[in-house]
């Protein structure tokens, strides 16, 4: 792709910082001072929301309880927390075929074993007594895991435990309970596999009949014949246990991809997607380049980061901070990759960046100002926190402990003729255009800037905030933008894309 930068003449110095200090103390989106800085943008629509995403709490496997962390986030100025909790912990493994219907199953505390109704009305109540804190109630999901090797071999090991997908916006608790994830049997089908319950069910039959009408036992006394009923406590063990196993695997339902069969590949992942989107959610991939690996009773339960999932899925989201700088976040990395199959039609949405906290521990142990996602919503309300998510309204940034944290105080994309789009929104092509952005807080050290275009670096520079920036390029072709700010280790800011379409169509981004 061809095009061309050109670097405005930026404000006199004196007039940029004072514009930086009134969008430092002022929310940029709805403040005055928008009035008297550049040319106001889409974003005099939206308000500013700080959030932190991925949390979780005493009702599953977490320390802090849900008031805990709304207090905690009032006091830290953060006005949304997502909470994820894990939806469902449950393994079970039993050898092929046998494990394909029934298994020994080891469970830990999740919200499914709580109870939904417990979950979403602690998280209700939460909210309510911390007035100015939204908590999103959200679920951290597994879509699948599988079996490999030997037990006897002492090979045995679970793969993909912890390829965990966030999906948030859904509160209906009926649709939750048919997520179609790992060791949910509320979300199974019945199959081919279902088929093997006949033999308990054969099993229960034959023990009943056998106890009505037992045997005899015939012996002579002299001239008589004597006959006793026989009845045999192993037949009665039989239908014990063949009740039991019927009432383990009841409602006779199997998982969709069996964890003892073969590997599925990326189906189940894009049926939770799917099913998600159309339940009017959103799905982000969480920690995508971690590794996770432990034992349990002898077993290793091991996952290797899966950060091509990003690209080869359709998820709406993705944790970039921290877990996504390696092979994610450079310039021409598997983000821009897809943001590519975007733009060229091979992939219905496009993958935003947000931050992750993904937290366990008690409130004074955490420190909610280091990894935040700044969205832009239309309303302060859940569904107006959902939307922006959706609709790639937002920022992440990675702030080092007790250091002001770097603000992305504008981000704009301007074409004659057309509203200006900024993150997630588009622009029509054909004709040039201005880019604007402006950088403010951190710590009053430099930062890199970088202005990527379609997976190129096509401006940087080194400056120390706060900064605005004028550019101006006439792509050839359909073609995103997003910004990479970087400074002192950890300090990081990551906007999402603005679009630039073929003229005639208009592409939101998800």
């Amino acid at each position: 792709m061809t095009g061309t930068c050109v670097r405005r003449r930026p404000p006199c110095p004196a007039a940029l910082g004072i514009a930086s200090l009134a969008g430092l103390l002022m929310p940029w989106p709805n403040s005055a001072a928008a009035s008297t800085g550049p040319a106001p943008t889409a974003t005099a629509d939206f308000t500013e929301v700080v959030a932190v995403i991925h949390m979780h709490t005493s009702l599953a496997d977490g320390a802090a309880s849900p008031v805990e962390l709304a207090r905690a986030a009032r006091v830290a100025g953060v006005d949304a927390v997502v909470i994820t909790d894990h939806f469902l912990e449950k393994v079970t493994y039993a050898p092929w075929p046998i494990g394909n219907v029934l298994g020994v199953t080891v469970s830990r505390p999740s919200v499914l074993s709580g109870g939904l109704d417990r979950y979403f009305d602690a998280l209700a109540a939460a909210e309510k007594e911390v007035p100015g804190v939204l908590l999103l109630p959200a679920l951290e999901v597994t879509p699948y895991a599988r079996w490999t090797g030997s037990f006897l071999l002492h090979t045995l090991q679970l793969e993909g435990m912890h390829r965990h997908v966030l999906v948030i916006g859904i509160e209906e608790r009926r649709a939750l309970r048919g997520l179609p994830v790992a060791g949910n049997l509320h979300a199974g089908r019945y199959g081919s596999w279902s088929l093997l319950f006949l033999v308990p069910a054969l099993g229960v039959l034959w023990s009943a009949a056998r106890m009505a009408r037992p045997g005899t036992r015939e012996m002579r006394l002299g001239k008589f014949l004597l006959r006793k009923k026989k009845r045999s406590i192993t037949e009665g063990l039989i239908g014990v246990a063949s009740l039991a196993v019927l009432v383990a695997g009841f409602p006779f339902r199997v998982e969709r991809w069996s964890a003892v069969g073969g590997d599925p590949g990326d189906a189940p992942f894009r049926l939770l997607e799917d099913q998600v989107r159309l339940l009017g959610g959103v799905t982000s991939w969480a920690h995508p380049e971690a590794a996770a690996e432990k034992e349990d009773h002898g077993i290793k339960i091991a996952t290797s980061p899966y950060p091509e999932l990003v690209a080869r899925t359709d998820a709406d989201a993705f944790g970039a901070l921290p877990e996504g700088v390696k092979s994610l976040l450079p310039p021409g990395g598997i983000w821009d990759r897809a943001l590519a199959a975007h733009l060229d039609g091979k992939r219905p949405t496009a993958p935003f960046a947000l931050a992750e906290l993904d937290e366990h521990r008690g409130v004074k142990e955490i420190d909610l100002r280091i990894l935040q996602t700044v969205l832009f919503v239309r309303e302060r309300s859940h569904a107006g926190l959902v939307e922006a998510l959706r609709s790639g309204r937002m920022y992440a940034r990675w702030t080092p402990e007790a250091r002001p944290p770097l603000r992305l105080s504008a981000w704009a994309a301007e074409a004659p003729g057309q509203p200006s789009a900024i993150s997630g929104g588009s622009l029509k092509g054909g004709m040039p255009l201005t880019l604007r952005f402006a950088v403010a807080g951190g710590d009053g050290t430099a930062v890199t800037a970088r202005l990527v275009r379609r997976g190129e670096v096509i401006w940087s520079a080194r400056l120390v905030p706060p900064f605005e920036e004028h550019l101006q390029d006439d792509p050839s072709g359909p073609t995103d933008y997003r910004l990479d700010i970087e400074g002192a280790y950890p300090y990081r800011l990551i906007s999402n894309p603005i679009f630039v379409t073929r003229p005639g169509e208009r592409r939101e981004g998800a």
